[in-house]
């Protein structure tokens, strides 16, 4: 009798300890073998985000995290824990025959969906999720993977449905990313979970004691329990008015098209801003043949969030593709007739512009909420389960959480995503806590860095690695005498792993971390 499947032994029964990772080939397929309390799993060897190679990544428990953008997934199952993956990992049969572990395929999937509850026309119940970005997308998933099968509509002020904002600085910009890669999922996808998007809405009040949505085109829409996601607008130039053409910002997939036209034709660009977008932007815009100009305040980019030492090095990588810097300087004026010609600094100085790209970060869009406080910053408050009246919830860049150092508000891709997927499953009844140490990443010049935690003020930097002579460093920020943060280049495992103890309240002392520590063994460590 022919077998009708692949099977093949993979390894000794003990060649793995508890926690590592190996790649091994059944057949034709790489598969990623894992051992965990005893047991041995295997799993699709790539994250279903990016395609992240997971051998690389880092096992704590049960929990498989990418070494690329920190999305997890459960090894036992393959579900998916975290954003920003919204597929798990398909599994392979395991089995154990005298001393070898055999694994057998059993699916040629790249990736699977998490257990989602079918919409049912009998349950009355209508969830309203204001917003599109990775919090409302995660948020639909949430309330189907925790059981609600009402209905669900979702409000998004885009022509768009839900799709990779990241990606709008990165490759889409740079014109490497095709249109079709840029949604988060099928509009079949949609349609088969009984999620409806309804684009180009934009809401004008939302009433959280009569539980009424009012829309701009007049439309009022009722709701059971709604969620508050509708993101941040972005910051326009402070003390200088124009009316001017040509000056744009960089929040929307439409943003990224524009400008990726204009950088097309070698134009010249001013970007006024020297952050993590601006200079994604900066670098992007440059690779498509543009003249790039970047005007920041700090006299080193990143300054406040990296450090000055990480942020010279960083403005070296973007000097060296041809980059100009204009720091410690404001913007006096723009000129121009009908579009900007030229920005005008403080100094005097004047930089010829084609258009302007105001890289000048966002604040929370919440004019449309009656009756809600807001924060200082436009913010609203949230409980630990992200709820902030009854039946409302928030998640994403509006939702100021509470965490043991006070209340925090995070704008990170990977933290809206887990935000609304854990906002969803509580509106279905769940009641979980959102207890996530923030994480996100940037790609500067083709090098990205990840970062951990969060950290108001840094009192000093602990240094692994030099970042000015060697091509792999960690820097750990310590403010109040504790560590709160931490970046890294090629340092993944060790990004993980301190994230892991953040989030498990085990970071050790900073004395011990100046002596030196192997990261991944003290996260071993009970």
């Amino acid at each position: 009798m022919i077998a009708d499947y692949t099977e093949a032994p993979v390894c000794h029964i003990d060649d793995l300890i508890d926690g590592e990772l190996k790649e091994v080939r059944v057949g034709d397929t790489d598969i990623l073998l894992v051992r965990a309390d005893g047991q041995y799993y295997a799993l699709h060897p790539k994250c279903s985000h990016y395609q992240g190679p997971l051998v690389k990544g880092l096992l704590n428990g049960h929990r498989l995290v990418c070494p690329w953008h920190n999305a997890c997934f459960d090894v036992r199952d393959g579900h998916r824990l975290e954003a920003p993956a919204l597929n798990g990992l398909p599994t392979h049969e395991v089995r154990i025959e005298g001393d070898q572990v055999f694994v057998r395929l059993t699916t040629d999937k790249e990736s699977l969906e998490n257990p989602m509850s079918a919409p049912d026309e009998a349950n009355p119940e209508t969830y309203v999720i204001v917003g599109s970005g990775g919090a409302g997308a995660f948020a639909a998933e949430g309330m189907r993977e925790g059981g609600f099968t009402g209905k669900i509509v979702m409000l998004t002020e885009s022509s768009e449905g839900p799709y990779d904002r990241p990606n709008c600085s990165k490759d889409y910009l740079q014109g490497k990313a095709p249109d079709e890669w840029m949604a988060l999922r099928t509009d079949e996808f949609y349609k088969d979970y009984g999620i409806e998007v309804r684009t180009g809405q934009h809401a004008t009040a939302l009433d959280p004691v009569m539980k009424r949505i009012e829309l701009a085109s007049g439309e009022t829409i009722t709701y059971d329990k709604a969620l508050l996601c509708s993101g941040g607008k972005p910051n326009m130039l402070p003390g200088v008015a124009s009316d001017l053409n040509g000056v744009y910002a960089l929040r929307s997939l439409h943003d990224s098209h524009t400008l990726r036209k204009l950088g097309q034709q070698g134009k010249r660009v001013v970007i006024i801003g020297s952050s993590f977008i601006g200079l994604e932007g900066a670098m992007s815009l440059r690779k498509l043949g543009s003249e790039v100009d970047v005007v920041g305040l700090e006299n080193t980019p990143f300054e406040k969030i990296l450090g000055e030492k990480i942020g010279h090095v960083v403005q070296g990588w973007h000097e060296k593709e041809g980059i100009r810097f204009h720091l410690g300087r404001q913007v006096d004026h723009l000129e121009g007739d009908d579009t900007v010609s030229a920005v005008i600094l403080d100094n005097g100085e004047r930089l010829s512009a084609d258009f302007v790209l105001l890289g000048l970060g966002v604040k929370p869009r919440t004019d449309f909420l009656k009756g809600i406080a807001l924060e200082k910053d436009g913010g609203v408050k949230t409980d630990a389960y992200l709820n902030v009246a009854d039946d409302l919830y928030a998640a994403g860049d509006i939702a100021h959480y509470p965490t043991s150092s006070g209340l925090q508000r995070i704008e990170h891709w990977k933290v809206a995503g887990q935000q609304g997927h854990i906002a969803g499953l509580n509106m279905a009844g769940k009641e979980t806590p959102y207890l996530l140490v923030p994480f996100f990443w940037s790609n500067q010049q083709g090098k990205r860095i990840n970062y951990i935690g969060h950290a108001t003020k840094v009192d000093d930097i602990i240094y692994e690695g030099d970042p000015e002579k060697d091509d792999a460093f960690l820097a750990l920020y310590v403010q109040d005498g504790q560590i709160k943060a931490a970046a890294g280049l090629k340092r993944d495992q060790d990004i993980i792993a301190i994230r892991e103890l953040m989030q498990e309240g085990r970071m050790p002392s900073v004395e011990t971390v100046r002596q030196g520590v192997q990261w991944g063994k003290v996260l071993k460590i009970d």
